[in-house]
């Protein structure tokens, strides 16, 4: 450590030294700041530096000062905010620019490309506040999908839909007028039309099972099997000339707000609705 004495002053101060440029100087260690210049020598020896010239404080922190002999003062960089823009737009304005605080900043205008929308700033950019830090706010832009490609996703959507409303199967009542629930995954369905085989060959018995994982296989009458084989073959056949006609209806509407509110199970209208369909409606309504 080294001994530094203020000008005109006999109290010494132990204290460390570095040189921060042709200017600055900077004192580590416990003394108040003074304007007075100062010499610095080593312990028991006599070999003073002359630092007289530096009377300016230029910065002054935590156990440190840094001290000039040019007038100088330190001066805080003014945080460096930068706008980025994603791909499908594009900015408009300074993209870069310096501030202290939010309501100083003059965001650019963000110009998207056809098909694609502004959907805000990320993270988002505060309206006030001071700006503690460099920071970057990037435009997030957002693909709108087309008419046209709302409505294919409409009707992947309502596929995936059918399959999982197919596989969870049916209620099927039993000639003892229980009424047992079956799945129809692709798995059933394929091994419901083997049985069906035996089903027509006049079985008395064919082994099968119902949804309830926690019931063991068993033997179901022929006219039980019968029923349930084509409980099955007309909820599968209903399901599909359904869809079929579904997805006719989602092509034709004209605008993304319809596409958005088709929800598979709901009625089409009677101009969208095939013949198939039409005479399942009424079969069904006439059941009940």
């Amino acid at each position: 450590m080294l001994n530094l004495n203020y000008s005109g002053e006999k109290t010494i101060h132990k204290v460390d030294f570095d040189i921060v440029s042709e200017h600055i100087v900077k004192i580590v260690g416990s003394l108040p700041a003074k304007t007075k210049g100062f010499t610095l020598s080593r312990e028991g020896e006599e070999d003073d530096w002359d630092y007289l010239g530096f009377t300016n404080i230029y910065q002054q922190g935590d156990g440190e000062i840094l001290f000039s002999d040019d007038g100088s003062v330190y001066i805080k960089p003014k945080p460096v905010v930068q706008f980025l823009v994603e791909g499908g737009g594009s900015l408009s304005g300074e993209v870069r620019q310096e501030a202290e605080r939010f309501e100083q900043l003059i965001p650019p205008t963000v110009e998207v490309e056809e098909n694609y929308s502004f959907a805000g700033w990320r993270p988002e950019l505060p309206k006030e506040g001071e700006i503690e830090r460099d920071m970057t706010f990037v435009a997030s832009i957002r693909y709108v999908p087309t008419l046209e490609e709302a409505q294919e996703e409409k009707v992947v959507e309502m596929n995936a839909m059918q399959q999982t409303v197919i596989h969870q199967g049916v209620d099927v009542e039993l000639s003892d007028g229980s009424i047992e629930h079956f799945t129809l995954t692709d798995q059933d369905q394929a091994s419901l039309m083997a049985l069906q085989s035996q089903v027509e060959q006049g079985a008395e018995f064919v082994p099968w099972h119902n949804a309830n994982q926690e019931n063991h296989c068993k033997y179901y009458k022929n006219a039980d099997m019968a029923k349930i084989v084509q409980a099955a073959l007309s909820f599968v056949i209903y399901q599909v000339t359904y869809f079929r006609d579904l997805r006719i209806y989602i092509r034709s509407l004209q605008t993304k707000e319809e596409v958005a509110a088709v929800t598979y199970g709901m009625p089409i209208p009677e101009a969208y609705q095939s013949q198939v369909l039409k005479d399942m409606l009424a079969q069904m309504e006439g059941g009940a």
